[in-house]
């Protein structure tokens, strides 16, 4: 499992225990005209969903998501009914994506595991984790992405 506390992470930087109870009171702001659009990548799990996706899409800013449980879900589906014989359940299996056509099947290997190649590319070590200019900056243990804005955007103050 996860640790739920929550802490930035800057490139070999750990910053636990931040002042939460203020940075909770921080709102976040909107992205002004002439700075460049925050993007927001969230990886997380159907036991740790996030909230707030829909506010920050509003205020401009992008966000990505990632469940780490599409993975096993794509996984289960695909062993739904296959043979036990593993020959057998290989051939059922090309026939499947075969009917599916390749496109869409890459598609859907691509989607459900994106969030691992994501954690991977940038270094995550537990989840849920927030992520900010490119892996540059990280939440940990925060859901509310509205929160994890406000922490990112508190520690941008303090950190120009």
């Amino acid at each position: 499992m996860t640790s739920i506390k929550s802490m930035i992470i800057i490139p070999k930087i750990i910053i636990p225990g931040l002042a939460v109870s203020v940075l909770t009171a921080v709102m976040p702001l909107p992205v002004r005209a002439d700075e460049q659009v925050l993007v927001v990548e969230a990886i997380h799990s159907d036991a740790f969903p996030l909230t707030g996706v829909d506010a920050l899409a509003g205020q401009g800013i992008e966000v990505k998501t990632y469940n780490l449980d599409d993975a096993e879900r794509l996984t289960a589906h695909l062993a739904t009914g296959l043979p036990p014989n593993q020959e057998q359940a290989k051939a059922a299996l090309e026939r499947r994506f075969k009917e599916q056509g390749m496109d869409a099947v890459q598609i859907h290997f691509t989607q459900a595991f994106q969030g691992r190649i994501v954690g991977v590319q940038y270094g995550i070590s537990r989840y849920p984790a927030i992520v900010f200019d490119q892996g540059k900056a990280l939440v940990y243990g925060v859901t509310d992405l509205n929160r994890a804005v406000a922490i990112y955007r508190q520690w941008r103050r303090n950190n120009p």
